[in-house]
């Protein structure tokens, strides 16, 4: 199939590019926003303003037909119905989240998409995501889901090997999906893998998270340390299906916090360097330049390497029709650089090797 220029990167670049697009380019984008699962966040900018929106047609000498535009406006209608639906729902669980966890005796951190749904931030208009993260001080963690088990929740059935690897490696237990509601919780105790080859030093970031005002006795990480969470999550994970919205997050956080004050970026440099996040951001920097022109300082964003090559890659476009051609080779390069940096070289072999002889075993009991 050859592959076409992307309609949704050239909006992401630049919003206003969307007036000169034709029917069968606004086709392709709502259809790269659904793959990237960005579709809810393009609504919350094309329909800022509806009444912009819709005269669209007088805009761009009759390309675009009105029907077709209100067409596309139902779409955008639809999907911020979802995304509003979603963020209720989210302070509902973080209610009863709240509420079972409010005898524990300690700061209890919302990480990612609900903190920022809680703390009101624009990284939440129309932000999509399945779970809600939690982070408690590691003595804590047994506490922690004792009390959310008894609000409902529960671990899925897992094999020996895998209990053992979230228990003594992980930074995280094994998600809890609640038995009525289905809303699933990861509760961490550290920002990154304890066992990681980049050493993040995540308690200096624990330590410094702030109260999120409102309800709930909830905590945030600071504002220089929700980005650097949020370049890391995504650099030091191989999940790019949704690569382009963790990108997005990173560009909204930047550009509401530098609006507040002007020499965030600089701070967050120094913040990275001193927990041990300095490339890592620097690469999601260039990224989010590269991809949504965020403004940044050269010195902010880290030069084009082998690494950088690779997530362009990946943390972009997913449709058939414009994604990189070397995107799938992207991908399982990130995968295996993902397994070797989570873990040092002698628990690698044996998670591999774990992995591989319980894939042949289900393979061999498989019907048939």
């Amino acid at each position: 199939m050859k592959k076409v220029p992307s309609p949704l990167l050239a909006f992401l670049a630049d919003h206003t590019r969307g007036a000169g697009f034709d029917e069968e380019a606004w086709s392709l984008l709502l259809a790269e926003a659904r793959a990237c699962g960005v579709m809810s966040r393009v609504a919350s900018v094309l329909m800022a303003d509806e009444a912009v929106f819709l005269s669209l047609p007088e805009k761009t000498s009759q390309k675009l037909p009105q029907q077709v535009v209100v067409q596309i406006s139902q779409h955008m209608q639809a999907a911020l119905m979802q995304s509003d639906s979603l963020a209720h729902a989210v302070q509902q669980e973080l209610a009863f989240l709240g509420k079972a966890l409010a005898g524990l005796g300690t700061r209890v951190l919302l990480l990612k998409g609900a903190a920022y749904c809680a703390a009101g931030l624009p990284a939440a208009r129309g932000r999509i995501f399945s779970d809600i993260d939690l982070l408690v001080a590691k003595p804590f963690i047994a506490h922690a889901e004792a009390a959310l088990m008894l609000g409902g929740w529960a671990v899925a059935r897992q094999d020996a090997y895998d209990q053992r690897y979230y228990r003594e490696w992980a930074h995280e237990i094994p998600p809890m999906t609640h038995l009525q509601r289905g809303t699933t919780v990861d509760l961490h105790h550290s920002l990154a893998m304890p066992t990681g080859r980049v050493q993040i030093d995540s308690a200096a970031m624990v330590a410094a998270a702030v109260a999120v005002p409102g309800e709930g006795n909830w905590y945030r990480l600071q504002d220089e340390d929700m980005v650097l969470h949020a370049a890391s999550h995504l650099l030091l994970n191989s999940e790019f299906e949704r690569g382009l919205r963790d990108l997005w997050d990173i560009d909204l956080l930047v550009r509401h916090f530098v609006a507040k004050t002007p020499d965030f970026i600089f701070q967050v440099l120094a913040r990275a360097d001193s927990v041990g996040l300095g490339k890592t951001v620097r690469i999601a920097f260039a990224l989010c330049h590269h991809i949504f022109r965020t403004p940044l300082p050269a010195e902010a964003m880290a030069r084009t390497g082998t690494v950088a090559w690779l997530l362009r890659c990946a943390a972009t476009t997913r449709h058939p029709q414009t994604r990189p051609r070397t995107q799938g080779l992207a991908d399982q390069v990130l995968f295996v650089r993902e397994i070797a940096l989570r873990l040092p070289v002698h628990l690698l072999a044996r998670h591999l090797w774990h992995k591989a002889t319980a894939g042949l075993s289900r393979k061999a009991q498989a019907p048939g």
